[in-house]
C-alpha cells in the first residue's frame, strides 16, 4: 500500500492504529504518558483477552454465547417517555439548538423528582431560587448517559494523581475514566464477611493510608494530590447488592466518613429502580441530611427503562460542580441532545398518570427478572436452592416438558455454584463461582487461571463473560465470572445445559 505522510503521522501518534482490532475499541491511555496503575492494568488485560479470543478463536459469531453483555432484557420502553420522545419529533422543538444547561422546563420536573425521593440540602446558597428544600435547577443537568457524566465530574473534580477510590468488585469500565485524566484509582476490597458491603471502618482507614502515602510522595507540590472521591455503586454492579432504608445507618457512616475527609461521594444511581425489594430501594445518599453539598450523584435510562440506545442521563450536585460541567458541555459537546431531556422527564416525574405507569412497568420487569435469575439459580445451583415455594413451582411448571433442562434442575451443574451471599438484589447480573473446577483437566491441561477457564469454555462452547479479574474481584485464588441473566428464557436453558456439557468432557 502507498505510504500517506498525513495517515503515518497519526500513526505515529496511536500506533496502535496500524492493525484492525477486533472487539472493545482501544480502552485509551493517561494524558502525561504514565501507566495505568496496577489495579487498572488487570482490567485493562481482562479486555485484551477477550479482544485475542474473538480475533484467534472466533470464526463463527452465530454460535456464540456471549454473557458479557450490559444490555438489559428486550423489554418495551417505558411509555411515558416514549410518548415525551414521539411528542418532540412529530412538533417543532427540534428546530431549535438546546442550551448546554438543558431545558428549564424540564430540569423543574427533574427538580421535583428528585424532592420528592428525599433529597435535601440543609446547607443552601443565599439565592431568591432556592426552594424550601435548599435546591433548585442550578442542581442538575443532563448528560449523554451515566458514563458521560461520570467523566464530565472526574474533570471537574480531578488535579493529577488524585485519587479515585473505588469497590473490588466494581463495573471495570468505569476505572480506565479517572486514570485517563491523570488520576489513579486505587480499590477497597468488598469482603465477604461485611457481606460483600462496603465496611465503613475499612473505608476510613483506607482513605487515610492512601493520603498519607500521597503526602509522602508529593508533598513539595503546591498542591498535594489526595483521595478525592470514592465511588459508591448503588446498587452494586457486579454483585446486585443493594443499600437502602434498612442500611440506613451504613450509608451515613460512609456518608460522614467522606465527608469529614474532604472525599466527594460519587452516587451511581443507574441500576437504582430495578431495586427487587420494592420496601428497600436503593436509597441516594443525598437524601441523608447533611449529605447532599459533599454527593454527586448520576441517574440514567439505560438500564431499566428499555432506553439503552438512547443514552440519556442526568447528575446533581451541588451548584458550583453542576457549574463547571455546564461549562464542560458546552465545551466539549455544545450541548445534549433535546430528545434526551424529554425522555428524562417522561421517567422522572411526580405525576400520579407516571406514578401508575411505573408500579406496572416495574411489577412486571422486576418479576420476570427475578424468574430469569431463579431459571440460572435453579439450573446451575439446583432447584433445591429455589427457597421461594411459589417460585420453584414457577420454575418447575416452566421447565417440565423440556427433559433435559428437569434433569439439570435437579442435580445442578458439577463444580458451579452461586454463593448465596451474591443473590442479586438488583440488575441482571449473576456471580458465578467457579473455583472447584480448578485443577480438574481439559486436553491434559489443568485450569488454574481464570484465563485458562475463560478459554476452556470458549473453546469448548463458544461462551464468553468476564471474569474476576475484569471486576477486581478481591480474593485471590477464585475462578469468578459475571454472567447476564438478561436473556430469553429459552437462551438461559441453552446456556446453563452448554455449560453443563463443557464442564462434563473436565478430568480430574
Amino acid at each position: 500500500m502507498e505510504k500517506n505522510l498525513s495517515i503515518e503521522r497519526v500513526i505515529n501518534k496511536y500506533p496502535y492504529l496500524k492493525t484492525r482490532k477486533i472487539g472493545f475499541p482501544e480502552v485509551g491511555r493517561k494524558k502525561n504518558g504514565k501507566t495505568f496503575s496496577r489495579a487498572v492494568k488487570n482490567i485493562a488485560d481482562g479486555f485484551e483477552l477477550y479482544d485475542s479470543l474473538m480475533s484467534t478463536l472466533n470464526n463463527d459469531y452465530s454460535k456464540e454465547i456471549n454473557l458479557t453483555s450490559g444490555n438489559p432484557m428486550k423489554y418495551r420502553p417505558f411509555k411515558p417517555a416514549i410518548k415525551e420522545i414521539k411528542q418532540i419529533l412529530c412538533g417543532t422543538e427540534l428546530n431549535k439548538y438546546p442550551y448546554s444547561e438543558g431545558d428549564n422546563k424540564v430540569r423543574e420536573t427533574l427538580l421535583k423528582y428528585i424532592e420528592n425521593e428525599g433529597f435535601i440540602n440543609n446547607s443552601p446558597y443565599d439565592y431568591d431560587d432556592i426552594d424550601d428544600k435548599g435546591l433548585s435547577i442550578n442542581n442538575l443537568t443532563f448528560t449523554v448517559s451515566t458514563s458521560h457524566a461520570f467523566e464530565l465530574v472526574l474533570d471537574v473534580i480531578v488535579n493529577d494523581d488524585d485519587v479515585i477510590l473505588m469497590t473490588g468488585p466494581n463495573y471495570g469500565l468505569f476505572s480506565f475514566k479517572p486514570e485517563r485524566l491523570n488520576a489513579r484509582v486505587e480499590i477497597i476490597d468488598l469482603d465477604e464477611e461485611d457481606n460483600y458491603l462496603v465496611n465503613p471502618h475499612k473505608l476510613r482507614n483506607k482513605i487515610i493510608d492512601i493520603n498519607k502515602e500521597l503526602k509522602e510522595e508529593y508533598g513539595n507540590r503546591e498542591v498535594v494530590p489526595k483521595v478525592v472521591a470514592f465511588v459508591n455503586s448503588n446498587p452494586c454492579n457486579p454483585t446486585g447488592k443493594v443499600m437502602g432504608q434498612n442500611e440506613y445507618e451504613l450509608l451515613r457512616s460512609i456518608g460522614e466518613i467522606c465527608k469529614d475527609l474532604g472525599v466527594f461521594v460519587i452516587d451511581d444511581l443507574v441500576y437504582r429502580d430495578l431495586t427487587y425489594d420494592r420496601n428497600n430501594m436503593a436509597k441516594p445518599m443525598a437524601t441523608i441530611p447533611g449529605m447532599f453539598r459533599n454527593t454527586i450523584s448520576l441517574f440514567g435510562l439505560s438500564k431499566a427503562y428499555g432506553l439503552a440506545g438512547l443514552r440519556a442521563g442526568f447528575v446533581v450536585a451541588d451548584e458550583v460542580i453542576i457549574r463547571e460541567v455546564i461549562n464542560k458541555i458546552f465545551q466539549k459537546l455544545d450541548a445534549v441532545p433535546s430528545v434526551n431531556g424529554v425522555a428524562l422527564r417522561g421517567a422522572y416525574n411526580v405525576s400520579k398518570k407516571r406514578n401508575r405507569e411505573y408500579k406496572k412497568y416495574f411489577d412486571k420487569l422486576i418479576g420476570e427478572y427475578k424468574f430469569r435469575f431463579n431459571l440460572v439459580n435453579a439450573l446451575i445451583n439446583g432447584i433445591d436452592h429455589i427457597e421461594d415455594n411459589k417460585e420453584r413451582k414457577k420454575i418447575c411448571k416452566y421447565i417440565k416438558k423440556d427433559k433435559k433442562a428437569l434433569a439439570l434442575s435437579k442435580t445442578g451443574v458439577r463444580g458451579i455454584k452461586i454463593p448465596k451471599k451474591l443473590y442479586p438484589e438488583s440488575g441482571f447480573f449473576v456471580i458465578i463461582d467457579f473455583t472447584e473446577l480448578k485443577g480438574m483437566k481439559y486436553n491434559g491441561k489443568p485450569i488454574m487461571t481464570e484465563e485458562e477457564l475463560l478459554r476452556f469454555f470458549y473453546n469448548e462452547i463458544k461462551m464468553r463473560f468476564l471474569i474476576g479479574k475484569s471486576l477486581l474481584w478481591p480474593e485471590d485464588g477464585k475462578l469468578i465470572g459475571r454472567i447476564t441473566f438478561a436473556k430469553e428464557r429459552k437462551d438461559i436453558i441453552h446456556f446453563c445445559l452448554k455449560i453443563k456439557e463443557a464442564v462434563d468432557v473436565l478430568e480430574k
